[in-house]
């Protein structure tokens, strides 16, 4: 059936898609930023049989029907060009022109390319000036309202950059503190790029990272943090690569990204939106720092050697060796909450089904329809690593006391996992990415706490970003801001330990008959 709209007619399951479609707009800042969400696009078109032109086939992408979700990141300009939803800002031009030469240059509208002529050397302060005496967060936004009157339902944002530039840090809190303004009920993902322990580009890296991390405190809904020296050990150890070039790493992250928004983008079983994640991720308002995760990550001739079941990916995406962030001890830690994604066919979880042998009614088969992941596998797997049999040389994973038998949001998407062709990883039947609101996220401020108290302590290149109109205060605040992030965390660690503690040395209540019973008996059974 079809109904009329204006001159021309649209199907109503057509528009019931329309009416689904939740838009997301991207915002990449910076080299990190840029380069990242270069390999996210990338990614994208990939996945949704978009080609370097910006057209698209028909047919559905991989044997699965689409339902125009992925729309939420590209235009239909109604000539079937397919636009992304995203502007590319940097001070210095190089990384820009390296996109607009790239295979996927023309697809990307030239006007949401903005490159400007001078670089900010690596200074908070200078990218923070910069980006108001220049008007760069003037252009920025003016893309931005253009995107947003494109959307008629849109969800969010997401801000892509690192926080140890100039640029990054710097423009990307100023374009941040416009984001919030402009919008104020719209959701704010941030995928940052946090400073590595060992991987270091500049050394004042602490000073721009404790900034960013200040100031960004209270405008950003969500944190998604990863850094570089956690993703180039995934890649020696799991990619068996042993020297990791920046887009092999970039490639990582954007794997880990699309599992993060294939939600927003394909038919779901078990829906995953930006509110719902941010929901069931952040409890308290200042806790919203998530670690990541990706499996199964696998060099591809190595695929055919091991065959991930749904339980076993789940088991992989809480082992620390596969987060995208450097944290360790997550068994000595406290899960406040966690959000598995899923993707991928759930044939060969179970008992063996009829379906299987390939019949007419076959999942892939005749009928070409597509028998997604059980959420109940799923929580199946998640409940079997938290309560670990004794003597088992497992360690189970521990969430805060109070969320006991929950904490877990899971969501279940109708699509295959798509690797692009010129990268090294094995395409799986199943992935899975994890969002843990981890308490071992904290090291991560600890490290750049400490590297940025001995800098101040000598007050070493403290004059360059004075020069560049920098505050003193800021430098008090900012400590002070980031130790206040760690000690939140600290304390909610004490206070589970604290209660497991209490919980097992309480002896249990005996049981009592309320009726005909003493009231002191009724008060202890209470």
């Amino acid at each position: 059936s079809s109904i009329q709209v204006g001159r021309g007619s649209r199907s109503v399951s057509a528009l019931w898609s329309m009416a689904k479609v939740k838009e997301c707009v991207c915002v990449h800042i910076g080299q990190a930023g840029c380069q990242v969400g270069f390999r996210c696009w990338e990614l994208f078109t990939t996945e949704h049989g978009i080609q370097p032109d910006g057209t698209r086939t028909n047919d559905p992408f991989d044997g699965i029907p689409d339902d125009g979700a992925y729309q939420g990141f590209f235009h239909d300009t109604g000539t079937g060009q397919h636009v992304p939803r995203s502007i590319f800002v940097d001070t210095e031009p190089s990384v820009i022109d390296d996109i607009r030469i790239s295979s996927m240059g023309n697809m990307f509208h030239p006007d949401s390319m903005l490159a400007f002529k001078k670089d900010a050397r690596n200074n908070y302060f200078e990218g923070r000036r910069m980006a108001a005496e220049l008007r760069i967060s003037d252009a920025v936004m003016d893309r931005v309202r253009l995107a947003m009157d494109l959307c008629s339902n849109a969800q969010g944002f997401f801000v892509f950059h690192s926080f140890g530039g100039g640029t990054g840090s710097g423009v990307g809190v100023k374009i941040l503190d416009d984001l919030r303004d402009l919008f104020p009920k719209k959701s704010i993902i941030q995928p940052v790029i946090y400073p590595s322990k060992s991987y270091s580009s500049t050394i004042v890296e602490p000073y721009n990272c404790i900034f960013a991390t200040h100031e960004s405190r209270e405008t950003v809904d969500l944190s998604l943090m990863m850094d570089n020296e956690a993703a180039y050990n995934v890649c020696k150890k799991n990619l068996q690569l042993k020297n990791p070039h920046f887009k092999d790493v970039n490639r990582l992250l954007a794997q880990c990204i699309s599992g993060c928004t294939g939600p927003l983008r394909y038919e779901t079983e078990l829906n995953a939106t930006l509110d719902e994640i941010r929901c069931n991720l952040v409890p308290v308002k200042g806790f919203r720092y998530p670690i990541m995760c990706l499996a199964p990550v696998r060099h591809r001739e190595r695929k055919s050697h091991e065959k991930f079941k749904t339980a076993e990916v789940v088991a992989e995406l809480f082992d620390e060796k596969n987060l995208l962030c450097d944290c360790k001890g997550l068994d000595g830690n406290r899960y406040l909450a966690a959000v598995v994604m899923m993707r991928g066919e759930g044939r060969g979880d179970g008992p063996p089904d009829p379906e299987d042998a390939g019949g007419p009614t076959s999942t892939m088969g005749m009928s070409g329809t597509f028998k997604p992941i059980s959420a109940n596998a799923v929580m199946s797997a998640i409940n079997s690593l938290r309560h670990v049999e004794k003597g088992s040389h497992k360690r189970p994973i521990k969430f805060v006391p109070w969320m006991e038998g929950s904490g877990v949001k899971i969501g279940i998407v109708k699509a295959h996992p798509v690797v692009p062709p010129n990268f090294i990883m094995a395409k799986p039947e199943r992935q899975g990415v994890m969002l843990g609101n981890n308490t071992a996220v904290r090291q991560l401020f600890a490290r750049q706490y400490i590297r940025y108290l001995r800098l101040m302590y000598h007050k070493a290149y403290i004059w360059q970003f004075m020069e560049a109109s920098g505050e003193e205060d800021l430098f008090l605040e900012a400590r002070e801001s980031v130790r206040d992030i760690m000690d939140m965390y600290e304390d909610l660690m004490k206070q589970s330990v604290d209660a497991e503690n209490e919980a097992q040395e309480q002896p249990p209540l005996r049981e009592v008959k309320l009726f005909g019973a003493s009231q002191r008996e009724r008060e202890r059974a209470r």
